[in-house]
This record gives C-alpha cells, sequence and structure tokens, in this order.
C-alpha cells in the first residue's frame, strides 16, 4: 500500500504540473499585456553580492511598470530582507517570500541532495501561485542575454550584407534596431553589476559607453528608424557621445593648417557667365533649373554656422567624436584597392585629415545629419530644392537627400552623373568640377555593369585616347568650388570631382 502511494504521489504531481503548462501555453498566451499594463516581476535574491547585484538592476527599473514585485529570499538570509526594505521605502508594491535554503555554507555534499530537492518542491508552489510574468536572477542571465542577442545580430548581418541592399526587406532592418537597442541596454546593466570590482570605474565607464555608442550606430547604419520610436537610436547616441568627448584644448583651424588657396584668382571657371550671385527663386528657375544647365551660386549660405564652426576640429570632435562613421579608403571606387571600413570619427578627423597618411580616407555620400542630427543645426536646405521636375505632388519624391563629404585633398569622385538635382555646397576647402553634357554620354564610355552603369571608364584628368578615341570629341565646362559657394548639377549631368585641399562639403539631391 504505502508503495503504491509512493509512486502514485510523483505521477499525480506531474500530471499537474503538465496541466498548468498546457494552461499556460494554450489558455493564457493570447491574453496581451498592452503597453500600459505593469507586469508582475520576481527578483531571485541570493546572499552579499548576489543580492547587491539584483538591486542594482531592480534600481534601475521604473517601478510602475514593473509592479507587482514579489523577492525571494533564504529563511536564513535575514541581511537581503533588510536592503529590500531600505530599496523599497514608500512603496507597497511588494513583498518577500521565504524559501527553504537549498545548501548551508559547510553543509556535506550528501545532505545537500535532500535539502535542494526539498527546496526545490518549496519553490513549485509559489511559482505556481505568484505565476509571474517576469523572473530576474543573477549575472548569468545578462550574459546568457548579450550572447543570444548578439547571434540574432550575427545572423541578421548576414542577411543584410546578402544580395543587393534594396532588396533586403525592411522586417530584418527592423529586428537588427532593435538588437542593437537591447544589447546597448544589457551592457549598461551588466557595467552597472560589476561596477564596484573595477579599479578605475571612470575609465571603464567611458570604455564601456564607447561600445555602446559603437553598436548603436551600427544599428543606425544598418538597421532602420523603428516606427514607434524612430528617433530611438540618434537620441541615445547623442547623449552618450557627450560623457566621451574629450576638448584637446588645442586651437586648431583646418583652413589655416591644410587649406593654402590664397590665390582664388588662379582658381578660374571657364565659363564666368553661369556664375549667380545670390539669384532670386525667378532667376534660379528660369536660367538655371528649367534650362537644366550648371551654374555656381555664391552668397546664398553666407549665413550658416558650419562656415566657421566646422573648420574647428574641437567642435566636430565634440560633436561627432565617439561616433562611428563609414569612410572610403582609396582614391576613387572604380579602382582595384578601393574599400569601405567603419572608423572612429575623432580617429578619421586626426589619420585622414590633420595628419598625412598614405592611405586617403574620405567620409563620402554619407547621411552624416539622419545620424547625428546635432550638425543639422548648423546649416539649412536651400530654398531653391523646393522646385519639381514633375507636376504631380509626390511627398516620397520630393523628399531631399542630404549627404556629407569630408576627407583630404586628393580624393576624387571619377567622372559619373546622379539622376536627381544637386546642390552641392562648399562649406570649406577647393574642389574642381569637370562636367559633361548628357549629349556627351557615347563619347564618355560608361560601364556596361549594373553596379557601375552610372560611371564613365574614362579618366578626364588623364585620358587615354589610344583606348577611348572618341573622348576627343567630349565637350566639357570646368568649375572651381569654393568655401561658401553651391554648384547646381542638373540630372543625369556627368561630373567628375576632386579635392584640391582638404575639404567639407553637403550635397543636396532632389527631383
Amino acid at each position: 500500500m504505502c508503495l503504491r502511494y509512493l509512486i502514485l504521489f510523483p505521477v499525480a504531481f506531474v500530471c499537474c504540473l503538465l496541466a498548468r503548462i498546457c494552461y499556460l501555453i494554450l489558455v493564457k498566451r493570447d491574453e496581451p499585456r498592452g503597453e500600459s499594463r505593469p507586469v508582475k516581476t520576481m527578483i531571485i535574491l541570493g546572499s552579499g553580492g548576489h543580492t547587491a547585484e539584483m538591486l542594482r538592476v531592480v534600481k534601475h527599473l521604473n517601478l510602475e511598470n514593473y509592479s507587482p514585485r514579489v523577492y525571494i529570499r533564504a529563511q536564513t538570509d535575514k541581511l537581503s530582507a533588510e536592503k529590500v526594505r531600505d530599496l523599497e521605502d514608500g512603496n507597497e508594491d511588494y513583498k518577500v517570500v521565504e524559501i527553504y535554503r537549498s545548501r548551508e555554507v559547510r553543509q556535506s555534499y550528501l545532505t545537500s541532495i535532500w535539502t535542494t530537492v526539498f527546496a526545490t518542491l518549496n519553490c513549485l508552489p509559489i511559482l505556481w501561485r505568484e505565476n509571474p510574468g517576469l523572473i530576474l536572477c543573477n549575472e548569468a542571465w545578462i550574459n546568457n542575454s548579450i550572447t543570444r542577442v548578439e547571434a540574432c545580430l550575427d545572423r541578421t548581418w548576414e542577411i543584410l550584407n546578402s544580395g543587393y541592399w534594396k532588396d533586403v526587406p525592411i522586417g530584418y532592418r527592423y529586428c537588427y534596431s532593435l538588437c542593437v537597442a537591447i544589447k546597448a541596454i544589457l551592457l549598461e546593466l551588466q557595467y552597472e553589476i560589476n561596477a564596484e570590482s573595477f579599479n578605475d570605474k571612470e575609465e571603464k565607464k567611458k570604455t564601456v559607453l564607447r561600445n555602446i555608442i559603437n553598436q548603436i550606430d551600427k544599428g543606425i547604419l544598418l538597421g532602420a528608424p523603428l516606427p514607434s520610436v524612430p528617433n530611438l537610436l540618434t537620441t541615445i547616441a547623442t547623449k552618450l557621445n557627450s560623457y566621451c568627448t574629450e576638448d584637446s584644448g588645442a586651437k586648431i583651424n583646418l583652413e589655416e593648417i591644410l587649406i593654402n588657396y590664397k590665390e582664388d584668382s588662379d582658381l578660374i571657371s571657364n565659363y564666368p557667365e553661369r556664375h549667380f550671385e545670390r539669384p532670386s527663386m525667378q532667376t534660379f528657375y528660369n536660367k538655371i533649373f528649367v534650362p537644366k544647365l550648371p551654374a555656381i551660386l555664391t552668397d546664398c549660405m553666407s549665413h550658416w554656422k558650419a562656415l566657421t564652426l566646422w573648420k574647428n576640429p574641437n567642435y566636430l570632435n565634440k560633436i561627432a567624436g565617439s561616433r562611428t562613421v563609414p569612410i572610403e579608403i582609396g582614391s576613387s571606387y572604380t579602382e582595384e584597392d578601393w574599400t569601405q571600413h567603419l572608423v572612429n570619427f575623432s580617429e578619421f578627423l586626426q589619420k585622414h585629415v590633420i595628419a598625412s597618411n598614405s592611405e586617403i580616407g574620405y567620409l563620402a555620400q554619407h547621411q552624416l545629419f539622419e545620424q547625428i542630427p546635432e550638425l543639422k543645426e548648423d546649416f539649412e536646405v536651400p530654398e531653391y530644392c523646393c522646385f519639381s521636375d514633375s507636376e504631380e505632388k509626390d511627398v516620397e519624391s520630393s523628399e531631399v537627400d542630404v549627404n556629407a563629404w569630408f576627407g583630404p585633398a586628393g580624393t576624387v569622385s571619377p567622372l559619373h552623373f546622379d539622376p536627381k538635382n544637386n546642390l552641392l555646397s562648399q562649406i570649406f576647402g577647393y574642389k574642381r568640377v569637370i562636367l559633361y553634357s548628357p549629349t556627351e554620354t557615347d563619347n564618355l564610355y560608361p560601364y556596361d555593369t549594373k553596379l557601375l552603369n552610372n560611371t564613365a571608364q574614362v579618366d578626364p584628368v588623364r585620358p587615354d585616347y589610344d583606348k577611348w578615341p572618341n573622348f576627343r570629341k567630349a565637350d566639357s565646362m570646368t568649375f572651381y568650388l569654393k568655401p561658401g559657394e553651391m554648384l547646381y548639377i542638373p540630372p543625369k549631368w556627368w561630373h567628375h570631382v576632386t579635392a584640391l585641399t582638404s575639404s567639407f562639403s553637403i550635397s543636396f539631391w532632389w527631383n
């Protein structure tokens, strides 16, 4: 009879447990929690360091969203109960539940088997009764969570970098952004938990923050703004960057040390009649936009703060120093040794702009101002961009694409065309732009590949007439773009751009 009960009891217990699991899976899973409904949270305390670790995590939570809270402590752990009362002082939506300890200090391993089984059986009805929506354990959960998020990021990265970028479903980019945000939170929690063990906490904190900013920037570059919180990643990166950037204190002016074109008279465009000083909207429309002819516009951006502020590398370093940006390595994207790297902005500034380097690094055609919105405050989108080539009012096609072009002397954009109107605006430095009409396309020998069909094979600066004989027939226009000037480049006009000095330009593309 006793043997029968010994067998029936565990069988009955297992059946009840399975019934509870089925109930949770089949019935409770369809109950939406809702954004405004708090989640019941169970916090597992240990003793000493483990309790301190968990309470540091709880301290960072918005307790209104994690309510009620159930703290689990061992019967013999009186100190943890006191620490919980101190943390929850004044709150009523919590309780502390005692359980048997699975193993005491210096307890024999043989008796530990029985006490562990007994403690486990003690926990099961508590879990059944409390039914928490979230359980917080010790540090292992953070490390495991980081590992899982990184696995998701690695897999998503592989998908994003397979095939053509424009063909990747937007859901994968949302996934990458969300995983980056989760990883940033976990890294911050990991630092808070281990902060007491660091010798130099301030330096370690900066290292962690730089790592988080690096992750966030990858999310901005590869992911997509989350529909419910589109500015989440840029806001986090902006706030964290302010803690990490250090002012060198050195008074450096890029224009004085790098841009040595003091004789502007040496830079004469071969079409002076295509220069317009602050043209009115009507003049721009009738003489530039409608005829679709290139033109230099002067005195249109003298009020931009960027003209003075961006020549100071300390200012740029303060705004963007810890941010990760994509740069092109090599003089031109048509060369075999051309490649792209993700680097720290302050490293790019020091290594490729201020200091001379054998490798040319170019921050080219990058939406820097979407990544770092603070820089948007230093310039304005030209009002000329309001004109359209289409009578249809398409919101998407009317948006202006704003890109940054920043690099040392010697950077080259090979001869190519763009499908949109372009106002190339020079912040500092000098550039030479050679242009060809779309009617000259056959004489410029475009590549016949899908990726480079808007790029010419011929180099207009050093042409090989034996290889490209018809290039002799092509008529060109040459303009020298100076600080504070804009160059209007019509759609499908071929243009070759060379930086004669260190240079920062902004391009405004629109339909």
